[in-house]
């Protein structure tokens, strides 16, 4: 813009860098299909997770996240095998239990919203995954996620300086910023992601990219480009099984989106018993934090995050905080 500069949060900017387009999570290693939809239906249960993330507390307008995510696993009957010719003295029985098949396939549903400053979004999306088991050991996943997301800008949050007098507030004149505000600041694109994961006893390592489509696929009439870009995961990790009460679970997350600097996260979290886990997560000049959580019954689940800044913004933030709810059918 060459008359008017737009200031939304300077922190904000880097921490953008840092954080990419998408919502950013502590428990993800959790929650993975949040980032790779290979992940969907493995813990072969049907299940409702709702989970929300306030950070940098302290500067106002904070980045604000949220998920509502839905699984649920196809299962196969069984279908009896029989001769018609061969004569039996007993009737066929009403066989209901599930195949024994490798192959089995999960469909789910994500709601997300993501808000800084003053930009939001807003995503529905439908996801897919589908997994082959080769033996016991070694499963290979592979899922779809295809939605749409509505993008926004808010000009009540956003401070506009006149750049030839600071001092003057700005009343218009840049043509480009004009029209971004002028009721064109919100439009509907649709998302297309894909991974695969590969399962090989208590060790996965699995590959994701979100937002193939960018920029390219619009809905309705707004002209405003939000110059969305493909964000790539890796995210790999080991469950080690101490004891019979006691297991570890460890996860690193690397991302990347361009021209961002890649990304790296950390968690390490213990379970203990199947009732509490607890556990710390690091991102690279970013954060580090700590993840509480417990099994309130078999079906209910809870989990809390704090993190705090690891970079100078620790200086005038208060951390943040992430909790997450799931329940299982």
């Amino acid at each position: 813009m060459r008359l008017a500069t737009l200031f939304i949060f300077l922190f904000l900017v880097k921490g953008c860098i840092q954080a990419q387009q998408m919502p950013q999570f502590s428990q993800v290693s959790m929650n993975r299909s949040l980032y790779n939809p290979a992940y969907l239906g493995y813990e072969d249960k049907t299940m409702i997770t709702l989970g929300g993330r306030w950070q940098m507390i302290g500067f106002g307008n904070e980045p604000q996240s949220a998920f509502l995510n839905f699984e649920r696993n196809i299962k196969i009957k069984a279908k009896p095998i029989y001769n018609p010719a061969m004569h039996i003295s007993m009737p066929i029985p009403d066989d209901n239990r599930t195949q024994n098949s490798k192959f089995s396939q999960t469909f789910g549903g994500q709601l997300s919203s993501d808000k800084y400053g003053a930009f939001k979004s807003f995503q529905f999306a439908g996801l897919y995954a589908g997994h082959y088991k080769f033996t016991n050991s070694l499963k290979l996943s592979a899922g779809l996620k295809i939605g749409i997301s509505n993008n926004g800008f808010d000009a009540d949050k956003a401070q506009v300086l006149n750049v030839n007098n600071p001092e003057i507030e700005y009343q218009g004149g840049d043509t480009e910023y004009d029209e971004f505000t002028a009721e064109k600041s919100n439009t509907n694109i649709l998302n297309l992601g894909l991974g695969m994961n590969i399962q090989f006893g208590d060790f996965f390592i699995g590959a994701a990219a979100n937002q193939l489509t960018k920029n390219s696929i619009q809905f309705g009439r707004s002209t405003v480009n939000f110059n969305l870009t493909s964000h790539f995961f890796l995210m790999t990790g080991y469950n080690f099984q101490l004891t019979e009460e006691f297991k570890v679970l460890t996860t690193v997350v690397v991302k990347k989106m361009s021209p961002a600097p890649t990304s790296l996260e950390v968690s390490v979290i213990g379970n203990f018993g199947d009732v509490i886990f607890a556990g710390v997560n690091y991102h690279h000049k970013a954060t580090a934090g700590v993840i509480v959580g417990f099994q309130v019954s078999p079906a209910f689940r809870i989990g809390y995050s704090f993190d705090a800044s690891s970079n100078n913004i620790i200086q005038s933030s208060f951390g943040g905080h992430e909790l997450v709810l799931n329940y299982r059918f």
